[in-house]
């Protein structure tokens, strides 16, 4: 038997509570989503507006990416603070080259996704091969990123009538009737779901996740999957800057601040364990659409900025709060079965 497959079989009893476990909650943030749209629906007439309904997609086509990315480190049971500041400077150093040379095409995509690479490689090396504490580590380099993007800017932004008409054109484009910027974002995370279900390194990800020491003892290289793990959520961070400074037009050092909370609340609203191991980056996503459908409707409402990060905290305690309850039922339920066939 393979490394990965002992750990899989090590593993299986434990996935398979939280494979139903985690229905119950994917199944649970629909039911909540479609209860969101109808005292919505019932508050503000203007809700169900086929405008405003796509203004929502929209928003939470770029917030599902960068949720999913951050869903692919989460289940590796590790976090990354810093998706903001790397959004951020890679956006930034995007559209400042893109200035400089517009004639350059749609190849420019691929520059952001690089440097969001490198800067997840940063944190990956920090986390698994100098044993940082993911929250510490992250947390220094969100400082370091964003204080490399003031000082790359000196104090300058990059407006939209500086930046290619393509750049700005596309991010608006329908297909069908649907926006280009939920196409790509439903693309992005069935690949990335794909990947991790379906390919040997993908379930790794989760082995790792799922239980660390029986990944080492079965020879599975963790350190090497949690730095993965950091580089496919920079690629994926670095392209939702891309993304995102397409979609404002006007491109500065504060770009994406505050998506870090955002992102990491998405992923758990979703069913993303804090604790590793378990999730779905189609519920991160999920969760995405839930939180920018709670901040449109409250805008609708016109409740104060107060009330509306009131409520995202309170779905973040409460997502969390589901998560450490649903695990403990879970152990609970695997003890028993243990001293049954004991």
């Amino acid at each position: 038997m393979s490394a990965e497959n002992a750990v899989i079989a090590a593993a299986a009893p434990r996935r398979s509570f939280g494979r139903f476990a985690l229905k119950l909650r994917v199944s649970g943030v629909v039911a909540f989503l479609v209860i969101l749209g109808a005292i919505f629906a019932v508050l503000s007439p203007q809700f169900l507006n086929a405008q405003n309904l796509s203004a929502i997609v929209s928003n939470a086509a770029i917030l599902s990416i960068v949720a999913a990315a951050q869903a692919v480190v989460l289940i590796t049971r590790n976090l990354d603070v810093s998706v903001g500041s790397i959004m951020g400077f890679a956006a930034y150093l995007t559209a400042d080259f893109a200035a400089q040379h517009q004639g350059i095409g749609p190849i420019l995509i691929l520059m952001p996704m690089i440097i969001g690479g490198m800067l997840g490689a940063l944190n990956g090396l920090l986390v698994a091969y100098g044993k940082v504490s993911p929250l510490i580590a992250t947390l220094g380099t969100m400082s370091i990123y964003r204080g490399l993007t003031y000082l790359y800017a000196r104090g300058q932004e990059v407006t939209s009538n500086m930046l290619p008409r393509w750049m700005l054109e596309t991010v608006d484009l329908r297909v069908g009737g649907f926006p280009v910027l939920v196409i790509l974002a439903v693309v992005v995370v069935a690949i990335l779901g794909a990947f991790l279900r379906f390919f040997p390194v993908g379930r790794r990800i989760y082995a790792v996740g799922s239980n660390p020491v029986a990944s080492a003892y079965f020879g599975l290289r963790t350190e090497r999957i949690v730095l993965l793990a950091y580089v496919i959520c920079g690629v994926l961070c670095g392209l939702a800057g891309f993304l995102y400074a397409a979609r404002v037009g006007t491109v500065t050092v504060i770009l994406a601040s505050g998506w870090e909370l955002t992102s990491l609340a998405a992923a758990v609203v979703g069913g993303v364990s804090v604790t590793g191991g378990s999730g779905l980056v189609a519920g991160a996503a999920l969760g995405a659409v839930v939180l920018a459908t709670i901040d449109n409707g409250l805008v609708l409402l016109r409740v104060p900025e107060f009330w509306r990060m009131f409520i995202q905290g309170s779905a973040i305690v409460g997502a969390a709060t589901a998560d450490v309850i649903i695990g403990a039922q879970i152990r609970k339920s695997l003890q028993s079965r243990r001293r049954g066939t004991i």
